[in-house]
Protein backbone atom coordinates (compact mmCIF):
# COMPACT_ATOMS: atom_id res chain seq x y z
CA UNK A 1 0.00 0.00 0.00
CA UNK A 2 2.88 2.36 0.86
CA UNK A 3 4.46 1.73 -2.56
CA UNK A 4 1.16 2.41 -4.31
CA UNK A 5 0.80 5.71 -2.43
CA UNK A 6 4.33 6.78 -3.36
CA UNK A 7 3.79 5.87 -7.01
CA UNK A 8 0.48 7.75 -7.06
CA UNK A 9 2.06 10.86 -5.51
CA UNK A 10 4.98 10.77 -7.94
CA UNK A 11 2.66 10.30 -10.91
CA UNK A 12 0.45 13.19 -9.87
CA UNK A 13 3.50 15.39 -9.25
CA UNK A 14 4.84 14.68 -12.72
CA UNK A 15 1.47 15.37 -14.33
CA UNK A 16 1.05 18.59 -12.34
CA UNK A 17 4.38 19.88 -13.66
CA UNK A 18 3.45 19.30 -17.29
CA UNK A 19 1.74 21.75 -19.57
CA UNK A 20 -1.39 20.39 -21.25
CA UNK A 21 0.50 19.79 -24.51
CA UNK A 22 3.02 17.54 -22.71
CA UNK A 23 0.39 15.14 -21.42
CA UNK A 24 -0.84 12.28 -23.55
CA UNK A 25 -1.51 14.34 -26.62
CA UNK A 26 -1.95 11.72 -29.28
CA UNK A 27 -3.22 8.21 -29.29
CA UNK A 28 -0.47 5.71 -29.86
CA UNK A 29 -0.62 4.14 -33.30
CA UNK A 30 -0.56 0.43 -34.04
CA UNK A 31 2.85 0.97 -35.68
CA UNK A 32 4.24 2.65 -32.56
CA UNK A 33 2.85 -0.12 -30.36
CA UNK A 34 4.64 -2.68 -32.52
CA UNK A 35 7.86 -0.64 -32.43
CA UNK A 36 7.70 -0.64 -28.62
CA UNK A 37 7.11 -4.41 -28.48
CA UNK A 38 9.91 -5.04 -30.99
CA UNK A 39 12.31 -2.90 -28.95
CA UNK A 40 11.59 -4.82 -25.75
CA UNK A 41 11.55 -8.30 -27.28
CA UNK A 42 14.57 -7.58 -29.47
CA UNK A 43 16.59 -6.22 -26.55
CA UNK A 44 15.91 -9.35 -24.54
CA UNK A 45 16.46 -11.74 -27.46
CA UNK A 46 19.67 -10.10 -28.72
CA UNK A 47 21.16 -8.69 -25.52
CA UNK A 48 20.05 -10.69 -22.47
CA UNK A 49 19.55 -14.05 -24.20
CA UNK A 50 21.96 -13.58 -27.11
CA UNK A 51 24.58 -11.71 -25.03
CA UNK A 52 25.60 -9.78 -28.16
CA UNK A 53 27.18 -6.51 -27.01
CA UNK A 54 27.54 -5.32 -30.62
CA UNK A 55 23.76 -4.78 -30.67
CA UNK A 56 23.44 -2.63 -27.54
CA UNK A 57 23.05 0.64 -29.45
CA UNK A 58 20.47 -0.99 -31.74
CA UNK A 59 18.14 -0.97 -28.71
CA UNK A 60 19.57 1.48 -26.15
CA UNK A 61 20.48 5.14 -26.17
CA UNK A 62 24.11 5.86 -25.30
CA UNK A 63 23.04 7.11 -21.87
CA UNK A 64 20.68 4.18 -21.17
CA UNK A 65 20.21 2.98 -17.60
CA UNK A 66 18.29 0.13 -16.05
CA UNK A 67 17.23 0.19 -12.42
CA UNK A 68 17.50 -3.48 -11.51
CA UNK A 69 16.44 -4.45 -7.99
CA UNK A 70 18.15 -1.50 -6.36
CA UNK A 71 21.17 -1.41 -8.67
CA UNK A 72 21.92 0.93 -11.56
CA UNK A 73 23.19 -0.68 -14.74
CA UNK A 74 24.43 1.26 -17.75
CA UNK A 75 25.63 -0.01 -21.14
CA UNK A 76 29.17 -0.57 -19.81
CA UNK A 77 27.95 -2.69 -16.91
CA UNK A 78 25.78 -4.66 -19.31
CA UNK A 79 28.86 -5.35 -21.49
CA UNK A 80 30.76 -6.63 -18.42
CA UNK A 81 27.82 -8.89 -17.57
CA UNK A 82 27.79 -10.21 -21.15
CA UNK A 83 31.54 -10.96 -21.09
CA UNK A 84 31.05 -12.94 -17.89
CA UNK A 85 28.13 -14.85 -19.39
CA UNK A 86 30.07 -15.63 -22.57
CA UNK A 87 33.00 -16.98 -20.52
CA UNK A 88 30.71 -19.62 -18.97
CA UNK A 89 30.89 -22.74 -21.17
CA UNK A 90 27.84 -24.22 -19.36
CA UNK A 91 25.64 -21.19 -19.97
CA UNK A 92 22.10 -22.25 -20.74
CA UNK A 93 19.72 -20.78 -23.25
CA UNK A 94 17.35 -18.00 -22.19
CA UNK A 95 13.91 -17.51 -23.71
CA UNK A 96 11.86 -14.43 -22.74
CA UNK A 97 8.12 -13.95 -23.13
CA UNK A 98 6.46 -10.61 -22.51
CA UNK A 99 2.93 -9.95 -21.33
CA UNK A 100 2.28 -6.27 -21.98
CA UNK A 101 0.32 -4.32 -19.38
CA UNK A 102 0.30 -0.99 -21.21
CA UNK A 103 2.03 0.92 -23.96
CA UNK A 104 1.26 4.64 -23.97
CA UNK A 105 2.62 7.69 -25.69
CA UNK A 106 3.53 10.83 -23.75
CA UNK A 107 4.62 13.65 -26.00
CA UNK A 108 7.46 12.24 -28.10
CA UNK A 109 8.17 9.24 -25.84
CA UNK A 110 6.55 5.89 -25.16
CA UNK A 111 6.07 4.29 -21.76
CA UNK A 112 5.93 0.48 -21.74
CA UNK A 113 4.88 -1.70 -18.79
CA UNK A 114 5.05 -5.49 -18.96
CA UNK A 115 5.61 -8.79 -17.20
CA UNK A 116 8.75 -10.59 -18.36
CA UNK A 117 8.90 -14.37 -18.01
CA UNK A 118 12.16 -16.17 -18.80
CA UNK A 119 12.86 -19.86 -19.13
CA UNK A 120 16.49 -20.89 -18.65
CA UNK A 121 17.12 -24.07 -20.59
CA UNK A 122 20.00 -26.52 -20.29
CA UNK A 123 19.97 -29.30 -22.85
CA UNK A 124 16.32 -30.03 -23.43
CA UNK A 125 15.17 -29.19 -19.88
CA UNK A 126 13.95 -25.99 -18.28
CA UNK A 127 16.50 -25.58 -15.50
CA UNK A 128 14.82 -22.54 -13.96
CA UNK A 129 12.43 -19.71 -14.64
CA UNK A 130 12.32 -16.06 -13.73
CA UNK A 131 9.60 -13.45 -13.59
CA UNK A 132 9.98 -9.70 -13.49
CA UNK A 133 7.66 -6.72 -13.47
CA UNK A 134 9.27 -4.16 -15.74
CA UNK A 135 8.80 -0.80 -17.37
CA UNK A 136 10.68 1.07 -20.05
CA UNK A 137 10.89 4.49 -21.61
CA UNK A 138 11.45 4.60 -25.38
CA UNK A 139 12.49 7.80 -27.13
CA UNK A 140 12.90 8.74 -30.78
CA UNK A 141 16.48 9.27 -31.92
CA UNK A 142 18.01 10.09 -35.30
CA UNK A 143 18.58 6.33 -35.67
CA UNK A 144 15.00 5.34 -34.72
CA UNK A 145 13.34 4.48 -31.42
CA UNK A 146 15.64 3.44 -28.57
CA UNK A 147 15.22 2.49 -24.94
CA UNK A 148 16.46 5.25 -22.65
CA UNK A 149 15.54 3.70 -19.32
CA UNK A 150 14.15 0.50 -17.87
CA UNK A 151 13.09 -0.52 -14.40
CA UNK A 152 13.02 -4.17 -13.37
CA UNK A 153 11.63 -5.73 -10.22
CA UNK A 154 12.15 -9.43 -9.49
CA UNK A 155 8.78 -11.14 -9.13
CA UNK A 156 10.00 -14.67 -8.35
CA UNK A 157 10.67 -17.91 -10.08
CA UNK A 158 8.69 -21.02 -10.77
CA UNK A 159 11.28 -23.59 -9.69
Amino acid sequence: MKQLSIITILSLSILACQTPSEKVDAAITAEETQIAKDLIQGAFDDLWAGVDSTKILKYHTEDFIILENGHIWDNDRIKKYMRKQLSNPNRGKRINKMDYISIEKYGPSMQIAYHNHADFIKGDTIASTGNWLESALAVPTPDGWRLKMMHSTWAGNGK
